[in-house]
């Protein structure tokens, strides 16, 4: 085992350098051409992972470990099992799925504000367990717009209880969040077991939320708006595609919930041969061109292997069992659930929600973590709950936040980092206090 005193320093700095990138995303002219190169967040962690196959700290086996995985972690599992999930949410949204209900939810207001404001909050609940996160904020970010354009209403109290809401109810269902698939497999949590612990919280916790905006946005939610004069019928793409798509999501979900024992296939194969059925049915629609295949986030990939294989190299250097004494020493079950996810909530902020859940796991995997079974439960469930409450305390805290900042800047109303931390903290503090003591009892009752 390394020393715990004298961990090696430069793969620390490189993946500062990477997470400067990452925040950065800067233009590089290619030498000896005119030409430059977006590096983007999905190449950042890359470069960076590259970078350090160049000093004695990394090698073959460190990007062997990075991918491949072990101890119930298996990264190359997890990227198939986010882009195939992805895929069955992208082609339903493609198919106008989501922009009807919207659009059927808007209707229900019957024209009241602050009814609308409460149906916008139930869609985005409702949306959130059976999607992708990051595909309902960009929905229903461009839907509200959408929404304040016909009645003149102004979209950033509804703009706020969406975002906010994701977030939180991100950590109920196993699919939420890829944070929260990093998380569980690190623990061994199936679909079931996750759920048990997480959904009441989640779901406590954005009903919390959801009264705590509604107090400080209450005074600039209209008493009227006026209903889109969109039939939500006309929005949905004709054939028997969309019944291809809801049947595939809904088996998926279906199958991530079976028993471990019950499933002849690992659950990342099940979920990606549903996808591939799917996809087999839009191309029969659509031919070559299938249009859901450019709207995945398959820059995901490189993000996550980088990431991945810069984790492997801090924790076989050290860094993580330098820090796994300290959170081994944070005292009982309650103290532990608060103070990791407050912990984890701030790093993320730091460091964005992926590459912190990867360090964290990675510490709490570390044999210097020197925990029970119950309290390693209860820090990676505070884990889980840090890396999607993380986001709605900075819009660093994921990358669904800067870009739903860029959106919302395109569109006329920005809104500066101060002023989404300000909201951020009187909202989410009060809710994580909230769900750290549902855990606490669910933990403790067990």
């Amino acid at each position: 085992m390394v020393g715990l005193s004298a961990p090696p320093l430069p793969p620390l700095l490189l993946f500062a350098f990477t997470l400067f990138l990452i925040f950065k995303h800067p233009l590089l002219r290619i030498p000896f051409t005119s030409r430059y190169f977006h590096l983007d967040y999905g190449w950042a962690p890359l470069l960076g992972a590259l970078l350090l196959l160049l000093t004695p700290y990394a090698d073959s086996g460190t990007v062997v470990r990075g991918v491949v995985g072990g101890e119930g972690l298996h990264p190359y599992a997890i990227i198939i099992l986010i882009l195939s999930l992805s895929y069955l949410c992208v082609s339903l949204d493609y198919r106008g799925f989501f922009e009807y209900l919207s659009l059927r939810f808007v209707r229900l207001s019957g024209g009241s504000g602050k009814k609308l404001f409460f149906l916008f909050f139930l869609l985005t609940s409702f949306l959130t367990l059976f999607t992708d996160n990051d595909i309902v904020i960009l929905t229903m970010t461009l839907l509200i717009f959408y929404m304040a354009r016909r009645s003149g209403a102004d979209p950033l109290p509804f703009l706020f209880c969406q975002f906010f809401t994701v977030n939180t109810l991100g950590m109920a269902l196993y699919m939420g969040n890829p944070t929260n698939i990093i998380a569980a497999d690190s623990m061994g949590l199936s679909f079931v077991e996750f759920a048990r612990w997480m959904f009441l919280p989640s779901l406590v916790g954005a009903f919390a939320g959801f009264g705590l905006l509604y107090a400080l946005f209450r005074r600039r939610i209209p008493r009227r708006v006026e209903p889109p004069e969109v039939e939500p019928r006309s929005v949905l793409k004709a054939g028997r595609g969309l019944w291809v798509g809801l049947a595939g999501l809904v088996g998926a979900i279906v199958f991530m919930s079976l028993p471990p024992g019950v499933r002849v296939i690992p659950m990342w194969s099940g979920v990606a041969l549903l996808a591939l059925l799917v996809l087999a049915s839009d191309l029969l629609s659509y031919g070559r061109k299938v249009p859901p295949l450019f709207r995945l986030p398959w820059k995901l990939a490189p993000f996550l292997v980088g990431l991945f294989i810069q984790m492997e190299a801090l924790s076989s250097g050290g860094w993580t069992n330098l820090l796994a004494p300290r959170l081994s020493s944070l005292g009982g079950l309650l103290p532990t659930l608060f103070l990791l996810t407050l912990l984890s909530s701030l790093l993320a902020g730091a460091m964005n929600n992926h590459p912190m859940t990867l360090f964290m796991v990675r510490t709490l995997q570390s044999p210097e973590f020197s925990r029970g079974s119950h309290l390693r439960l209860a820090s990676t469930l505070g884990v889980i709950a840090g890396s999607n409450l993380g986001a709605n305390l900075f819009l660093t805290g994921a990358l669904a936040g800067l870009m739903w900042a860029k959106l919302l800047s395109d569109k006329g109303y920005p809104v500066s980092f101060s002023q989404f931390s300000k909201y951020g903290f009187l909202v989410t503090l009060p809710v994580m206090v909230l769900i750290s003591l549902l855990l606490w009892l669910e933990l403790s009752l067990a």
